[in-house]
C-alpha cells in the first residue's frame, strides 16, 4: 500500500506567511506600468496589424521597427516569471478586468505586478539563456 502524502498547511502547500505581492501593490504597480512604461495593448490579440497605434508608439520608444515591437511579449521577456510556485502565489491575487482575454498571467519581476503573456512594455528585455 502506498503511503498517504501530507500536504503542508498554507495555500496549496505554500506557507501563508511567505511574502509576495499584495492585491493593493499589484493595482498600484499595474497603474505605474501603464502610465510610465507603456504597458499594453489594452485589448491584445494575435491578429496581424491590430493595435497599430500602440505598437508604433512602442517601437518608437524602444528604438526598433514595428515588426520587432510586435514580436515582444511579456512571455518572452527576461523579467516574466510563470514558474509553478509563482503561479501558486499569483492565485492569491484576484483576477482583474485587464486579465480577461490577455493570455496567461505571470509575475513581472522588474515592475512587480501581475502581467499577461500577450502584452508588453518598454521594460522588455530579451531573455538570457544558459547553455
Amino acid at each position: 500500500m502506498k503511503e498517504f502524502m501530507m500536504i503542508p498547511r498554507g495555500f496549496n502547500g505554500l506557507p501563508m506567511e511567505e511574502e509576495f505581492l499584495t492585491n493593493a501593490e499589484n493595482k498600484k504597480n499595474y497603474a505605474v506600468a501603464v502610465a510610465d512604461w507603456n504597458y499594453g495593448p489594452e485589448m491584445p490579440t494575435n491578429e496581424p496589424g491590430a493595435n497599430k497605434e500602440f505598437y508604433a508608439s512602442l517601437a518608437e520608444a524602444m528604438q526598433c521597427d514595428e515588426k520587432d515591437a510586435r514580436r515582444k511579449h511579456c512571455s518572452n521577456c527576461e523579467y516574466y516569471d510563470n514558474s509553478f510556485m509563482t503561479q501558486v502565489r499569483i492565485e492569491r491575487i484576484p483576477m482583474a478586468a485587464y486579465d480577461k482575454g490577455a493570455g496567461f498571467r505571470g509575475h513581472c519581476e522588474k515592475l512587480n505586478f501581475i502581467c499577461n503573456d500577450m502584452r508588453v512594455c518598454q521594460a522588455w528585455e530579451d531573455r538570457e539563456y544558459e547553455d
